[in-house]
């Protein structure tokens, strides 16, 4: 340990003798900020001088980087995120990368201390699946502290990299699927489009087909909201969609949890699936395993997505590592492609 006086070295030592703040001091040290190239070395070389050693938890000895990046997603218990992990950890193990993961539980405000928080410890850059389509704490962290991001699921514009789902492809799949299900409308549970692009992308990939199958389509008759997507949600639902339609119907339900709630519904109203409601879900969680009827569902490559947005982030840093498939890519926006599982849910009878 290098110390002066007995004690450690730290920041404020720096900033007294150069005459700056502490916060230069380290944005110096960590490359970061906007200081001028000459003050820049400057603080470097009177940190040299006095033996200053960044403390190990925040910053790595090996090098510039703490060799750490965030993750911040919506539920510590989404099942969605198994798979992500297991691939993002394939890339991030090959080179001693390590990462802290935060919830947001959905709230923006949450979001954006964790964040804060993140960037404060120093990480070298963050992985997000977005709440919604706020981008004033993601701008700050890129501009003012210089701190690459990925987002996950839900692009905002065009203004972040971000791996998504083909999600009107998608859409467009499952509902498709139910359209050759005869004598039933096909609707459609949709979730908050005007705060996820990804929810957006699938309402709007259900609304270009059934238009294209019917000229005289309606949305208003045939899209029903639910401002959260879990399975409480598309319990809720239910009531409502058969106040207005008779049975049989078709559901493309936003996404799988929501798509458990629906089918919950069913079971404790004694409706028959798929005979009095076929539905299909979007993502194959691996939550669908218990359920007592397996579901139909659009499956995205999850453990892809996990392994393209870390590749993504680390190639930001400065980190190679060569992604075993190639994905497409349109600006700064990768698509992954989904596939659709016909299991007993959605069943032609």
């Amino acid at each position: 340990m290098n110390e002066k006086h007995g004690r450690r070295i730290t920041v404020k030592d720096i900033a007294k003798i150069v005459g700056v703040s502490a916060t230069a001091v380290s944005m110096a040290l960590n490359n970061r900020g906007s200081l001028t190239p000459a003050r820049r070395e400057e603080i470097k070389r009177v940190a040299a001088e006095l033996g200053y050693v960044p403390n190990a938890g925040a910053r790595s000895l090996r090098g510039s980087h703490t060799r750490a990046f965030g993750v911040v997603i919506n539920y510590f218990n989404n099942p969605f995120f198994r798979d992500f992990f297991t691939g993002m950890e394939e890339v991030t193990n090959r080179i001693d990368f390590s990462y802290w993961v935060s919830q947001t539980r959905d709230d923006l405000e949450k979001e954006q201390e964790q964040v804060r928080k993140l960037a404060q410890l120093g990480v070298d850059g963050i992985i997000i699946l977005p709440c919604s389509k706020e981008t004033s704490h993601l701008t700050e962290l890129t501009s003012r502290f210089n701190i690459p991001l990925v987002l996950i699921s839900h692009a905002i514009g065009d203004l972040f990299p971000a791996v998504v789902a083909d999600n009107v492809v998608g859409a467009r799949m499952a509902t498709e699927h139910l359209l050759a299900i005869p004598n039933r409308p096909v609707l459609h549970i949709a979730g908050p489009i005007a705060a996820k692009s990804g929810i957006e992308h699938r309402y709007q990939g259900y609304c270009d087909t059934m238009k294209k199958a019917d000229k005289r389509f309606n949305s208003d008759n045939s899209v029903f909201f639910v401002k959260r997507l879990r399975a409480e949600d598309g319990y809720a639902m239910m009531s409502e969609i058969l106040r207005n339609y008779k049975l049989p119907v078709s559901l493309f339900v936003v996404n799988d949890e929501t798509a458990l709630g629906v089918l919950n519904y069913c079971y404790h109203h004694n409706l028959r699936v798929p005979e009095d409601i076929s539905v299909v879900g979007f993502s194959d969680i691996d939550l669908l395993e218990s359920l007592n009827i397996s579901l139909s569902t659009v499956s995205i490559p999850r453990r892809e997505m996990g392994e393209c947005a870390a590749n993504n982030l680390l190639s930001q840093i400065g980190f190679s590592y060569q992604s075993k498939t190639d994905f497409i890519t349109k600006g700064s926006i990768t698509t992954l492609p989904v596939s659709l599982i016909i299991r007993d849910s959605s069943k032609i009878i």
